[in-house]
């Protein structure tokens, strides 16, 4: 089993999750199920076939999660320090060198993250080569779209973890 950091938040919003997938295959699946089932023959009763298979990917997807959140770290803000490097829990500001751009990501665990806000997972290839890095320090960060080189501007805690 993996080992997963996560924010207070992040470990909450999981269990959550955990809860309503365990609440939906006890609830309105199996009760798809039993309605299905009810109407005779299971080896050509799509509606049956099409319940079990909803079953089971939620069943998947419900022991993944759990496994997650059994092996999950809830990170404090106190082992975040110092607060200049950039580390999980941070806000960082970087710009790219070749156009100019400044972009702003917070760094935190899988399940955490969230593009429209800028939320990148720790495990990232741009996460993993800012972590232990400070402002004003350059970086080059191996991106699908090749070699892209950052100077980080700015360093900060995320909102999760703002005293």
């Amino acid at each position: 089993m993996g080992s997963y950091y996560l924010s207070e938040a992040g470990y909450k919003k999981l269990g959550e999750e955990i809860e309503r997938i365990d609440k939906l295959i006890k609830g309105e699946i199996a009760r798809e199920i039993a309605a299905a089932a009810a109407h005779g023959d299971l080896k050509e009763n799509g509606e049956y076939l099409a319940a079990k298979e909803k079953q089971t990917y939620y069943g998947n997807k419900l022991r993944q999660l759990q496994q997650r959140f059994a092996g999950a770290n809830v990170v404090r803000r106190e082992e975040l320090l110092p607060a200049d490097t950039v580390t999980f829990g941070k806000r960082v500001t970087i710009k790219n060198l070749a156009t100019g751009s400044d972009r702003t990501c917070i760094i935190l665990g899988e399940g955490e993250t969230d593009p429209d806000r800028g939320v990148i997972a720790y495990q990232s290839p741009l996460a993993r080569a800012l972590i232990g890095r400070k402002r004003g320090e350059t970086v080059d960060v191996e991106l699908p779209r090749g070699l892209t080189k950052f100077e980080i501007l700015d360093v900060d805690f995320c909102e999760e973890f703002k005293e």
